[in-house]
């Protein structure tokens, strides 16, 4: 049986989340009966994947975190940058991609073995949809993997489970530790024993035991590969973009976080985009967008409030000014005014960069692009609003002529120049299936295909080994600006 930590100033906090979910407000027994679920607790967890959640070395992660004027900073005052990865969950099963060939241990091991510091976790409202809509909570991979992926769903599951042997064989994707005692509650003990591993938990235990940030990146709505304008996940009220079920599942992710040491923000939304279709019921611009992104804002900051919260732009994420620029009536730009918002201090801009059509040829001018659309977000001179920024999502084929394409090269640059955090796309050199295909190559992924060496050592070493160092060597303390 494994030694189960819980941190001090977490323990009191845990007697009194339990008691309310055993009893109503105002009654007078809810401090006995917490501690006599915690002691069950502890017993039990031992056994839990929980267990690994034990506390950081404090110079790692002393959150809560929050932002100071254009650097995220910790609650020492620390600035804190991501160099990070993207994993993605968001897919047709809803579990992370790659467990058929590789264990968590070992490929958060990968990740920190070049120097980087955070994975952006990518994740669809559907599966939390699934939580509330199906009895008894949430799908066993088993199930999500037969359901997506036909007759190849068993041999998966099998090899996921012979790479990650601490997987129980009802295994889910996700649950929440107040549905648990809700269930010891109503049908008994050997619930919260039977249900008391998920796949996106021991992600999060991992990335605590090895000191790795975690980013929890709302991806689509319906899960499937994204993005596109004709995928019904595009804008507020497209298709599969049901604006409520959103808000409920952000709130209801950033609660279960709560239980992840490492987890320091949330992406409200992916690469926001004008739909090709539905046009008649879907308003695309920066209006709607300020109707529903700062309400998601405040779910996820009523439901945790040491996250920080990272705001997408529009065009795919590619247009951000309208949100620290002054206002510009000519292209329709309002002027945003955050500062009365409760989460003021947690705002952080997401932006993407890509060089799909290999155009980017001019470095000067690229760069110029960047900081009129993101980057001068940077800059109390520049703009109404000064917020951090990080690139969290760039890439490029993982070959010599990816790495040192004007588009990489200059890029880095800007990146390390401006010391802004950043998440490549992507980990892995697979798909479970995307678009319809099993077993999708992902020639893009930083691993090769059966995720268990680098696709191009030389990519690594000579391209992103280097920009991990410049960006995060030598972080000083905060000093406002």
């Amino acid at each position: 049986m494994g030694q189960f930590l819980i941190p001090n100033m977490y323990r009191l906090p845990l007697c009194k989340y339990l008691a309310t979910l055993i009893y109503p407000e105002g009654s007078q027994q809810p401090l006995i009966a917490a501690v006599v679920f915690l002691s069950t607790f502890l017993a039990l967890a031992a056994c839990s994947p929980l267990a690994a959640l034990s506390p950081l070395p404090d110079a790692f992660f002393p959150g809560p975190f929050s932002t100071d004027g254009r650097w995220m900073t910790n609650a020492q005052g620390q600035r804190l940058t991501y160099a990070g990865v993207n994993w993605p969950g968001h897919g047709e099963t809803m579990v992370p991609e790659g467990l058929q060939y590789a264990s968590i241990k070992d490929l958060i091991t990968k990740i920190k073995g070049i120097g980087m510091n955070t994975i952006r976790l990518t994740w669809a409202v559907e599966m939390v949809d699934d939580i509330f809509q199906l009895p008894g909570g949430d799908v066993q991979i088993r199930d999500a993997f037969n359901k997506a992926l036909d007759g190849d769903g068993p041999d998966i599951f099998k090899a996921v489970m012979k790479n990650n042997p601490a997987f129980k064989e009802n295994i889910t994707r996700l649950e929440v530790i107040a549905d648990w005692f809700r269930y010891f509650l109503s049908r008994g003990w050997w619930l919260i024993i039977r249900r008391s591993t998920q796949v996106f938990d021991a992600i999060a235990a991992e990335c605590a035991t090895q000191n790795i940030y975690l980013h929890l990146d709302n991806h689509v709505s319906k899960a499937g590969w994204c993005c596109k304008a004709t995928d019904g996940n595009s804008f507020f009220g497209d298709r599969h973009f049901d604006v409520e079920k959103w808000k409920r599942a952000l709130a209801y992710m950033a609660k279960h976080g709560k239980s992840w040491p490492t987890l320091v923000g949330m992406g409200l939304r992916n690469e926001l985009r004008e739909p090709l279709f539905n046009r008649k019921s879907v308003s695309y611009g920066w209006d709607t967008y300020l109707e529903h992104m700062p309400a998601a804002a405040a779910a996820v900051h009523d439901a945790n409030e040491d996250l920080l919260i990272f705001f997408s732009g529009l065009g795919y994420d590619t247009e951000l000014r309208a949100l620290f620029a002054p206002a510009d009536p000519a292209s329709g730009a309002p002027s945003w005014r955050p500062a009365a918002y409760n989460f003021a201090h947690k705002i952080v801009l997401e932006v993407h960069d890509y060089d799909m059509a290999d155009s980017d040829t001019d470095c000067a001018a690229k760069k110029a692009e960047l900081v009129h659309n993101a980057f001068g977000a940077l800059d109390p001179a520049g703009g109404a609003n000064v917020f951090p920024l990080a690139v969290t999502e760039w890439g490029h084929e993982q070959a010599a002529d990816g790495y040192t394409s004007v588009y990489a090269t200059c890029l880095r640059e800007l990146m390390a120049e401006q010391r802004v955090g950043w998440t490549t796309w992507v980990l892995g050199g697979s798909y479970y299936i995307r678009s319809g295909r099993l077993d999708h190559d992902e020639s893009w992924g930083l691993l090769d295909h059966e995720w268990k060496g680098w696709r191009c050592p030389e990519c690594i070493e000579k391209g992103l080994k280097p920009l991990v160092r410049a960006t995060l060597g030598g972080l000083a303390p905060v000093v406002s600006e």
